[in-house]
């Protein structure tokens, strides 16, 4: 049998990620898997500089610390133990980077995002 000990759960704020990270936590609720609960947002654009591009990126880690404690509320009933991660970038490449430094045994993620996508 797989042991599934760590649990990277990729979310935006969608009814497919809300779903897709209620499903993880109750498939790996009796292991007592530790849950990584990861928010990837767009990068300001570069062309954009000084202390405007500073409070652009405030303002979206501030935004994805809130969306996460959300997720966090929501699965707490688990009594899982969590951790909140937000980051930018491109979130494939991110997700994927994540869970190789992490070592995550299992990603559960969405089918659909609040993107065309």
């Amino acid at each position: 049998m797989i042991k599934i000990e760590r649990v990277l759960i990729p979310v935006d704020g969608s009814d497919s990620s809300r779903n897709a990270a209620k499903y993880a936590a109750h498939l790996v609720g009796h292991r007592g898997a530790k849950l990584y609960l990861l928010h990837v947002w767009e990068p300001v654009n570069m062309t954009i500089g000084g202390d405007k591009a500073e409070k652009l990126r405030e303002r979206a880690q501030a935004k994805a610390m809130e969306m996460l404690e959300e997720y966090r509320r929501m699965l707490e009933p688990c009594g899982l133990e969590m951790e909140l991660i937000a980051r930018s970038g491109r979130p494939d490449y991110v997700i994927l980077n994540a869970q190789e430094e992490l070592g995550c045994d299992l990603i559960v993620i969405g089918s659909r995002g609040l993107s065309v996508l």
